[in-house]
């Protein structure tokens, strides 16, 4: 399936779009605490697995994939997004950071992974409940998963606080997951913590 504009448009209509503007403000954003929180967690259930070769599917300023490939030095890794602005900016961090040798940053999405590499994990964070057509986008992405490895998909549930009332049309629940692995015939694995949730999709 692919959906992408002709003019190398990779948003398909309705998702949300990053510009040069939006990009840059994004870095803002990401300091506001339950992101940060969020962003820990993510690092956390990522730093318990074993693996060569990763993907960050709609990485954004790149910080986590940078972050979670610092403790990976012997893996190599890459971040995709539709945004050209977020493409950028992390390139330009991967470059100061010197990691450009094993990292790399490319304009992408879930429906067009550049290249014809699999990888033993491939992970989105706060990015998936953006994602049209979500049952079969999960069936895709693990067809560029390595025998063996996991798709995860990391997003923010609805913990009953005052702030979630302002972004409940980007939260998530686990029942969304259940149902799309009965979609695929699949069981995720999920794990909860702190109005925060994964689910794992393994590769047989």
């Amino acid at each position: 399936m692919s959906e992408e504009h002709s003019d190398g448009n990779l948003y398909l209509p309705g998702e949300e779009k990053f510009g040069l503007f939006t990009s840059a403000f994004y870095g803002i954003v990401n300091t506001v605490p339950t992101l940060r929180r969020f962003y820990s967690f993510v690092e956390s259930q990522v730093a318990s697995m074993k693996f060569d070769s990763i993907l960050d599917i709609g990485s954004g300023q790149g910080n986590v994939l940078l972050r979670i490939m610092k403790n990976n030095l012997s893996a190599t890794g890459m971040g995709i997004d539709p945004s050209p602005g977020m493409v950028r900016i992390s390139m330009k961090k991967c470059m100061r950071m010197g990691m450009c040798d094993r990292v790399t940053f490319l304009p992408g999405s879930s429906r067009n992974i550049p290249g014809n590499r699999n990888f033993d994990l491939i992970y989105t964070s706060i990015s998936f409940h953006h994602w049209k057509h979500r049952a079969e986008s999960v069936g895709q992405v693990l067809q560029r998963v390595n025998k063996g490895g996991k798709f995860l998909i990391f997003e923010i549930t609805d913990d009953g606080s005052f702030n979630r009332r302002f972004v409940r049309s980007h939260l998530m629940e686990r029942n969304d997951f259940i149902e799309i692995g009965k979609t695929l015939g699949m069981v995720p694995e999920l794990i909860e913590s702190g109005g925060y949730i994964m689910a794992a999709f393994a590769r047989d």
